[in-house]
């Protein structure tokens, strides 16, 4: 029974039940209570008229059985009543069930014995035989006779068969048991109708509630009663909506998170307290190259290296591990639910290359610029020293040495200007008068500039023929003056006797271009990539004898890309090398 249906019609049909019992029960006592009352006054009635029409007229006993058979043909009344009237002996002198002395019966009931007392009594449930000698249940009234003395003289003693009440009894019972049956049969289906008005709103509920279950947020009960029931339902239907306006908040908010950590420039991993994985983004598996279906934290943290045991609630442990190429850095966070033990822990990947890169570059300068300026402070040093020594008493010696040692100045001098440059572009404190220029009338100007040095050089140098009148572009006259001159410097110092060095100013839609060509001893592909770094030089020793640093085409690439231009190098070996520089047109 594990419907409220049936409970609430069980418990309804229990207390009809229990009501018609107790309601039948009590009919029945007061019926058969009225009933004996009844009789007890109709036997009690009788007891007096017998006595006042035979006792109190005949003094002679052989009269009182004529006169009582008399009395009882004569009296309707006593016609369902057996009587006789018993001396004070207790035996029996006259009786209306039999004409004959020698057939009177005996009576020593305690109704009898009370009497004979002196006292009336009633007794019931007394079973004898009638005259047909058959067993009933009589009712029996005792009333005794006194004389003037105060003695008991006669008893009257009364009988009444009470089958009738026990009928009446059995007949009111029955209907009784009748009526509890309707009622039980009408109360059963009021039951149901009753608990059907109640069950099927929760049911209704329940079904309601199960589908909000399976994320069905958009499921509404139709209201039809203010009662309880009605109000639950409006209950429901604002729950349903705050969840659905909760979960829908929920949803954005996991979908903003789900896309900031999806495009974080760092990995991250969340494993729970038993060290399965919640989540991660792709990056952490691109970064790790790892398989998504075998993560676990026993399994990445013996990838790291630590000891599950060296974690600790509130300390971020950081490991630094090289994969592909690549260093990255580990932030093992462990969270805790109670303050006491670890409930997971969250790993951030971060691809700390160029970091490492960057550092590495920045002792490579380091050292680069130590190197530059301690050979022309060497050079500077040994020949002050040999000045010192007694060189100066040697003009022609003394004005060689002074020379060598102005050249060091020169090149510590041109050191410190382009560091400084260089400083001041990475600090953006280099200013730049922009400004529309012809691009053809520039390469013109600059061939001017180093036409003399690269004849020198037995190198011809020259602008190819082109169709264009005008080619405009924005940038800094000074600025571009100097990356084209660092070019074709380059080009004249490190091709060989006799080179070819040409511009060419070609276009597309959007841009000019300015290609300046040498046909010198060109650069390796591995080494091509690195020329715009700084002090970078493919031959140092040569470099180094022709007084270059490292850092002119460092600064070209730096004072171009400010510019809005952007310069590239192409090369192969033995073939010579090509710059082009890009801008857009105006």
């Amino acid at each position: 029974m594990s419907s409220i249906r049936w409970k609430l019609v069980f418990m309804y049909l229990t207390l009809v039940f229990i009501v018609m019992i107790i309601s039948g029960t009590f009919i029945i006592i007061r019926t058969n209570s009225q009933e004996i009352k009844n009789a007890e006054d109709e036997l009690s009635g009788c007891a007096a008229y017998i006595s006042e029409q035979i006792t109190d007229r005949y003094e002679n006993r052989e009269d009182l059985q004529n006169a009582f058979l008399q009395l009882y043909i004569t009296s309707s009344s006593l016609r369902n009543i057996q009587a006789n009237i018993i001396d004070s002996d207790g035996k029996t002198i006259a009786s209306s069930t039999s004409a004959s002395p020698d057939d009177f019966a005996a009576y020593n009931n305690s109704a009898v014995i009370s009497a004979l007392a002196g006292n009336e009594a009633f007794d019931s449930g007394t079973k004898s035989t009638d005259a047909n000698s058959q067993v009933k249940e009589w009712l029996s009234y005792a009333l005794p006779v006194k004389d003037e003395a105060g003695e008991v003289e006669f008893v009257i003693y009364v009988q009444m068969d009470a089958s009738g009440i026990n009928t009446s009894l059995m007949q009111t019972t029955s209907t009784i048991l009748v009526s509890v049956a309707l009622a039980l049969l009408l109360a059963c289906v009021i039951a149901l109708i009753f608990a059907n008005t109640i069950t099927k709103p929760i049911a209704l509920l329940t079904r309601k509630a199960n589908q909000l279950a399976k994320n069905r947020l958009n499921t509404h009960i139709n209201i039809i009663s203010n009662d309880e029931i009605g109000q639950l339902s409006k209950s429901f239907n604002h729950m349903a909506s705050e969840l659905k306006k909760t979960v829908s908040e929920m949803e954005n908010e996991n979908k903003k998170l789900e896309v900031l950590l999806q495009n974080m420039t760092d990995g991250v991993l969340a494993f729970d307290e038993r060290g399965n994985l919640m989540h991660a983004n792709n990056l952490c598996y691109e970064m790790m190259d790892i398989d998504r279906l075998k993560i676990s934290l026993d399994w990445f943290l013996d990838k790291l290296g630590v000891d599950y045991s060296d974690l600790l609630p509130n300390t971020i442990t950081e490991v630094v591990v090289e994969e592909n190429n690549k260093y990255i850095n580990v932030a093992l966070i462990p969270y805790e639910s109670d303050n006491i033990s670890i409930s997971g822990v969250i790993a951030v990947l971060s691809d700390i290359t160029k970091h490492r890169e960057l550092d590495d570059m920045r002792k490579e300068f380091v050292a680069n610029v130590s190197h530059e300026i301690r050979t022309p402070l060497t050079t500077i040093k040994s020949y002050v020293e040999t000045l010192l020594d007694g060189a100066l008493e040697e003009p022609d010696t003394a004005r060689d040495f002074l020379k060598v040692i102005d050249d060091a100045a020169d090149r510590m001098s041109l050191l410190a200007n382009d560091l400084l440059s260089l400083s001041r572009l990475d600090t953006n404190k280099v200013r730049f008068d922009m400004k529309k220029l012809d691009l053809i009338e520039l390469a013109e100007n600059c061939i001017t500039q180093n036409i003399f040095t690269a004849t020198a050089n037995k190198h011809t140098l020259s602008l190819l023929p082109h169709k264009f009148e005008n080619c405009f572009i924005y940038a800094d006259e000074a600025r571009l003056t100097q990356v084209i001159n660092n070019i074709v410097s380059n080009s004249i110092k490190y091709s060989g006797d006799g080179a070819d060095i040409t511009l060419k100013v070609s276009e597309s839609k959007t841009k000019y271009y300015l290609e300046i060509k040498d046909n010198g001893i060109g650069i390796e592909e591995t080494e091509l990539k690195r020329i715009f770094e700084r002090f970078y030089r493919v031959d140092k020793a040569r470099s180094r004898a022709l007084g270059g640093n490292g850092l002119g085409l460092s600064i070209a690439k730096e004072l171009t890309e400010e510019m809005g231009g952007r310069i590239d190098a192409y090369s192969s070996p033995g073939k010579g090398l090509s710059m082009v520089l890009t801008f857009s047109k105006v």
